[in-house]
Protein backbone atom coordinates (compact mmCIF):
# COMPACT_ATOMS: atom_id res chain seq x y z
CA UNK A 1 0.00 0.00 0.00
CA UNK A 2 2.86 2.39 0.86
CA UNK A 3 4.38 1.77 -2.57
CA UNK A 4 1.13 2.69 -4.30
CA UNK A 5 0.71 5.86 -2.22
CA UNK A 6 4.29 6.88 -3.06
CA UNK A 7 3.59 6.30 -6.75
CA UNK A 8 0.41 8.39 -6.62
CA UNK A 9 2.12 11.25 -4.76
CA UNK A 10 5.23 11.36 -6.93
CA UNK A 11 3.22 10.77 -10.09
CA UNK A 12 1.03 13.76 -9.22
CA UNK A 13 4.09 15.90 -8.51
CA UNK A 14 5.73 15.02 -11.82
CA UNK A 15 2.49 15.61 -13.75
CA UNK A 16 2.19 19.04 -12.11
CA UNK A 17 5.85 19.74 -12.97
CA UNK A 18 5.17 18.78 -16.58
CA UNK A 19 2.07 20.97 -16.75
CA UNK A 20 3.95 23.88 -15.11
CA UNK A 21 6.70 23.64 -17.70
CA UNK A 22 4.21 23.40 -20.58
CA UNK A 23 2.22 26.38 -19.29
CA UNK A 24 5.46 28.35 -18.89
CA UNK A 25 6.46 27.59 -22.48
CA UNK A 26 3.11 28.93 -23.69
CA UNK A 27 3.79 32.17 -21.78
CA UNK A 28 7.33 32.31 -23.23
CA UNK A 29 6.09 31.85 -26.78
CA UNK A 30 2.93 33.95 -26.82
CA UNK A 31 2.90 36.25 -23.76
CA UNK A 32 6.50 37.25 -23.09
CA UNK A 33 5.75 40.99 -23.38
CA UNK A 34 3.79 42.74 -20.64
CA UNK A 35 0.50 44.29 -21.78
CA UNK A 36 -0.94 47.22 -19.83
CA UNK A 37 -4.67 47.55 -19.14
CA UNK A 38 -6.70 50.13 -17.30
CA UNK A 39 -8.93 48.18 -14.92
CA UNK A 40 -11.99 49.68 -16.63
CA UNK A 41 -10.81 48.14 -19.94
CA UNK A 42 -10.61 44.68 -18.41
CA UNK A 43 -14.11 45.02 -16.99
CA UNK A 44 -15.43 45.57 -20.51
CA UNK A 45 -13.79 42.47 -21.98
CA UNK A 46 -15.79 39.25 -22.11
CA UNK A 47 -12.58 37.23 -21.64
CA UNK A 48 -8.96 38.17 -20.84
CA UNK A 49 -6.58 36.09 -22.96
CA UNK A 50 -3.34 37.84 -22.02
CA UNK A 51 -1.21 36.10 -19.38
CA UNK A 52 1.47 38.72 -18.59
CA UNK A 53 -0.30 41.98 -17.71
CA UNK A 54 -0.01 45.27 -15.86
CA UNK A 55 -3.26 46.69 -14.42
CA UNK A 56 -3.52 50.37 -13.54
CA UNK A 57 -6.11 52.42 -11.62
CA UNK A 58 -7.45 49.42 -9.75
CA UNK A 59 -9.11 49.84 -6.35
CA UNK A 60 -8.82 46.97 -3.86
CA UNK A 61 -12.08 45.80 -2.31
CA UNK A 62 -11.23 46.28 1.36
CA UNK A 63 -14.48 45.20 2.95
CA UNK A 64 -13.75 41.53 2.60
CA UNK A 65 -11.09 39.16 1.29
CA UNK A 66 -10.16 35.53 1.69
CA UNK A 67 -6.91 34.07 2.94
CA UNK A 68 -5.19 30.71 3.12
CA UNK A 69 -2.81 29.50 5.82
CA UNK A 70 -0.84 26.35 6.62
CA UNK A 71 -1.49 26.75 10.35
CA UNK A 72 -2.47 29.42 12.90
CA UNK A 73 1.10 30.71 13.14
CA UNK A 74 2.13 30.70 9.48
CA UNK A 75 2.18 33.49 6.92
CA UNK A 76 -1.01 33.92 4.90
CA UNK A 77 -1.89 34.16 1.22
CA UNK A 78 -4.40 36.96 0.61
CA UNK A 79 -6.87 37.04 -2.28
CA UNK A 80 -8.91 40.18 -2.88
CA UNK A 81 -11.07 41.68 -5.67
CA UNK A 82 -9.77 44.57 -7.74
CA UNK A 83 -12.26 46.98 -9.30
CA UNK A 84 -12.54 50.29 -11.13
CA UNK A 85 -13.64 53.53 -9.50
CA UNK A 86 -16.96 53.20 -11.34
CA UNK A 87 -17.57 49.75 -9.87
CA UNK A 88 -16.50 50.95 -6.43
CA UNK A 89 -18.99 53.82 -6.62
CA UNK A 90 -21.81 51.48 -7.64
CA UNK A 91 -20.99 49.17 -4.77
CA UNK A 92 -20.90 52.12 -2.35
CA UNK A 93 -24.41 52.99 -3.51
CA UNK A 94 -25.59 49.42 -2.81
CA UNK A 95 -25.78 48.51 -6.48
CA UNK A 96 -24.77 44.97 -7.49
CA UNK A 97 -21.47 44.60 -9.35
CA UNK A 98 -19.45 41.84 -11.03
CA UNK A 99 -15.72 41.62 -10.40
CA UNK A 100 -13.37 40.69 -13.24
CA UNK A 101 -10.03 40.57 -11.41
CA UNK A 102 -8.81 38.82 -8.27
CA UNK A 103 -5.30 39.47 -6.93
CA UNK A 104 -3.29 36.99 -4.87
CA UNK A 105 -0.60 38.19 -2.43
CA UNK A 106 1.52 35.32 -1.16
CA UNK A 107 3.37 35.02 2.17
CA UNK A 108 1.92 38.07 3.91
CA UNK A 109 2.60 38.51 7.61
CA UNK A 110 -0.45 37.36 9.54
CA UNK A 111 -0.28 40.53 11.67
CA UNK A 112 -2.02 42.32 8.81
CA UNK A 113 -5.20 40.35 9.58
CA UNK A 114 -5.56 42.31 12.82
CA UNK A 115 -3.94 45.60 11.78
CA UNK A 116 -6.05 45.82 8.62
CA UNK A 117 -3.19 46.67 6.24
CA UNK A 118 -3.07 43.47 4.20
CA UNK A 119 -4.17 45.22 1.01
CA UNK A 120 -2.26 47.88 -0.97
CA UNK A 121 -3.35 51.50 -1.32
CA UNK A 122 -5.98 52.57 -3.86
CA UNK A 123 -5.10 53.07 -7.53
CA UNK A 124 -1.99 50.93 -7.23
CA UNK A 125 -0.41 49.41 -10.32
CA UNK A 126 -0.53 45.60 -10.25
CA UNK A 127 1.58 43.58 -12.64
CA UNK A 128 2.23 39.87 -12.87
CA UNK A 129 1.05 36.62 -14.40
CA UNK A 130 -2.54 35.46 -14.79
CA UNK A 131 -2.85 32.01 -13.24
CA UNK A 132 -4.51 29.18 -15.10
CA UNK A 133 -5.23 25.48 -14.94
CA UNK A 134 -3.84 23.68 -11.89
CA UNK A 135 -2.69 26.94 -10.29
CA UNK A 136 -6.06 28.63 -10.49
CA UNK A 137 -8.68 28.68 -7.76
CA UNK A 138 -11.57 26.26 -7.66
CA UNK A 139 -15.16 27.45 -7.93
CA UNK A 140 -15.64 26.81 -4.21
CA UNK A 141 -12.73 29.15 -3.41
CA UNK A 142 -14.31 31.83 -5.60
CA UNK A 143 -17.71 31.53 -3.94
CA UNK A 144 -16.23 32.33 -0.52
CA UNK A 145 -15.59 35.93 -1.53
CA UNK A 146 -19.02 36.69 -2.99
CA UNK A 147 -21.75 38.68 -1.25
CA UNK A 148 -25.30 39.73 -2.16
CA UNK A 149 -23.94 42.82 -3.95
CA UNK A 150 -20.60 41.48 -5.18
CA UNK A 151 -20.50 38.60 -7.63
CA UNK A 152 -17.57 37.28 -9.63
CA UNK A 153 -17.66 37.35 -13.41
CA UNK A 154 -17.79 33.87 -14.97
CA UNK A 155 -14.46 34.64 -16.65
CA UNK A 156 -12.80 36.22 -13.60
CA UNK A 157 -8.98 36.10 -13.68
CA UNK A 158 -6.55 35.48 -10.82
CA UNK A 159 -3.39 37.63 -10.96
CA UNK A 160 -0.25 36.97 -8.92
CA UNK A 161 1.69 40.27 -8.67
CA UNK A 162 5.42 40.64 -9.37
CA UNK A 163 5.69 37.17 -10.88
CA UNK A 164 7.76 37.10 -14.06
CA UNK A 165 7.88 34.40 -16.74
CA UNK A 166 10.45 31.67 -16.08
CA UNK A 167 13.24 31.44 -18.67
CA UNK A 168 12.22 29.15 -21.50
CA UNK A 169 14.93 26.50 -21.03
CA UNK A 170 13.88 25.95 -17.39
CA UNK A 171 10.29 25.53 -18.54
CA UNK A 172 11.44 23.06 -21.19
CA UNK A 173 13.47 21.13 -18.60
CA UNK A 174 10.47 20.95 -16.22
CA UNK A 175 8.22 19.76 -19.03
CA UNK A 176 10.63 17.04 -20.23
CA UNK A 177 11.58 15.73 -16.77
CA UNK A 178 7.99 15.86 -15.47
CA UNK A 179 6.64 14.10 -18.56
CA UNK A 180 9.24 11.31 -18.58
CA UNK A 181 8.96 10.45 -14.90
CA UNK A 182 5.20 11.05 -14.77
CA UNK A 183 4.57 8.64 -17.64
CA UNK A 184 6.98 6.10 -16.17
CA UNK A 185 5.10 6.09 -12.86
CA UNK A 186 1.66 5.98 -14.48
CA UNK A 187 2.83 3.19 -16.78
CA UNK A 188 3.61 1.04 -13.74
CA UNK A 189 -0.13 0.86 -12.97
CA UNK A 190 -0.92 -0.67 -16.37
CA UNK A 191 0.19 -4.27 -15.92
CA UNK A 192 -1.31 -7.37 -17.47
CA UNK A 193 -2.21 -9.94 -14.84
CA UNK A 194 -4.30 -13.12 -14.63
CA UNK A 195 -5.95 -12.14 -11.35
CA UNK A 196 -6.48 -9.22 -9.01
CA UNK A 197 -4.05 -10.77 -6.55
CA UNK A 198 -1.34 -11.06 -9.19
CA UNK A 199 -1.95 -7.47 -10.33
CA UNK A 200 -1.73 -6.21 -6.73
CA UNK A 201 1.62 -7.96 -6.25
CA UNK A 202 2.97 -6.50 -9.49
CA UNK A 203 1.84 -2.93 -8.77
CA UNK A 204 2.98 -2.91 -5.15
CA UNK A 205 6.24 -4.59 -6.22
CA UNK A 206 5.97 -7.15 -3.44
CA UNK A 207 8.29 -10.11 -3.42
CA UNK A 208 6.48 -13.34 -4.18
CA UNK A 209 8.94 -15.43 -2.20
Amino acid sequence: MKTILNKIVFGGLFIFLSWKGFDGLIINLFHSDTKTFDISQLEQLSMVNERNIDIINGIPYKEDFIYFQENQFSAVDIIYPLMSSKQAEKHYNDEPIKVKVLVRLNNQTRDCLTSGDCLPIDSASVNGLVKSGLENLSEDDFKAIETDLLKLDKNVILLEPNEKPIIWYWNLAMFVVGTIFGIAILKSFFRRANSVEEYWIMVTEKDQS
